[in-house]
């Protein structure tokens, strides 16, 4: 499933600020909502924690994400990381294994029965072995298409729900 891009603008379309004064001098528009109506929409949502420390990778991994429907929180280090899983329930946590502080392994080992796909550029065979043994569900190795990661993670996550994490890792990684 591709994403496709909005078109941004940035600067004025009219002369003399028109769109500006415009939108100064709007009024605001709220609609009242009745029992809750719409929180349906957005709790059916997948939610995510990303947990990436560069800020490319972070905000090209939301974009896709959010654009294939995922709610997505981010944190730049381990700490922060696993204060926001503890202070919010997750479906899954994207990890990147290389953090500044506390690496990924040991931030999957402290956030224990929430799914973890690592995304990660080391790619040993006893990287893979120490992902599963932290819990991971997947582990997805960098350079990777994040166009194709929201789909790969829908997976996991419909997997996951038919049989755990051995399910997951089973169709990622055979055996």
């Amino acid at each position: 499933m591709g994403a496709a891009a909005a078109p941004v603008f940035l600067g004025e379309d009219e002369p003399d600020g028109v769109v500006a004064d415009r939108v100064r001098h709007a009024k605001p528009q709220l609609t009242v909502v009745e029992d809750g109506a719409g929180l349906e929409e957005a709790s059916a949502k997948p939610s995510v924690l990303l947990v990436e420390d560069d800020p490319s990778m972070r905000l090209l991994c939301t974009f896709n994400l959010e654009a294939a429907g995922f709610r997505v929180t981010t944190a730049s280090t381990g700490h922060e990381g696993v204060e926001l899983a503890k202070a919010e329930e997750f479906d899954l946590l994207l990890l990147d294994v290389m953090l500044p502080d506390v690496g990924g392994f040991e931030v999957a080992e402290q956030l224990d029965g929430v799914p973890v796909v690592f995304i990660s550029a080391r790619t040993s065979d006893a990287d893979l072995v120490r992902g599963r043994a932290a819990g991971a569900i997947d582990y997805v190795t960098k350079p990777f298409d994040p166009v194709s990661l929201p789909a790969r993670l829908q997976e996991d996550l419909a997997e996951y729900g038919r049989g755990g994490a051995d399910r997951v890792w089973k169709l990622r990684f055979g055996g």
